[in-house]
């Protein structure tokens, strides 16, 4: 498991001499996997602000690309603070769905990170709690902590599909609303449309 989850994955989670530059200079010799962690969600965090930014499949290397421009959208700065980890050593993996909350449904990637003893644990990059958070449990919930409102639809970016597409993907990183295609095509996402209803039961 460490094997996998501690490697570079083609092509965003590369430790390209940067990358490995800024895990060694956060870590500063820090052994425990916690507080390294904590030094990358912080970092991340207080570093760049969540941006709408380009379709992921035009970007060669998205951690990179949240470096170069300064800042990222959820899945763009959760793919920065996993490569951080798995090059510090630290397992880690890529999730995405929908956050289901009242009136406020929307796609939304985050990720897990492990630490022997404890297990998979949730990690949420890009809500920016620590920006605003009142007491040091409140800036810390989403490293180790996640709401219940959240439908996980991929526990890895790039995967392949099942079955195969005859035609190139409209999203080659993420995967939350699906891909159609027809025979003679490809169909991009604004040639077609899709809603969820979503219920909500109260158990008092």
């Amino acid at each position: 498991m460490y094997k996998e989850y501690t490697a570079e994955r083609e092509t965003h989670i590369c430790f390209s001499p940067r990358i490995r530059h800024l895990a060694d200079s956060l870590a500063r010799n820090e052994t425990n996997p916690l507080l390294k962690a904590h030094r990358f969600f912080i970092w991340v965090n207080d570093n760049f602000p969540w941006a709408s930014a380009r379709e992921y499949a035009t970007i060669e290397n998205i951690p990179e690309y949240v470096i170069e421009n300064k800042h990222g959208d959820c899945g763009q700065v959760t793919l920065l603070f996993l490569t951080l980890c798995r090059c510090s050593g630290i397992p880690s993996h890529f999730q995405s769905g929908s956050m289901m909350h009242p009136d406020a449904w929307n796609l939304h990637d985050w990720g897990e990170i492990y630490f022997k003893g404890i297990g998979w644990v949730p990690i949420d990059q890009s809500f920016g709690v620590p920006s605003f958070a009142d007491n040091e449990d409140e800036k810390m919930f989403f490293l180790g902590g996640i709401d219940a409102w959240r439908m996980i639809v991929n526990s890895d970016y790039s995967s392949s599909l099942y079955p195969e597409k005859k035609y190139p993907r409209s999203e080659t990183v993420d995967f939350q609303r699906g891909e159609v295609e027809w025979k003679g095509g490809n169909l991009y996402f604004d040639n077609w449309d899709y809603d969820m209803d979503i219920e909500y039961l109260s158990f008092n």
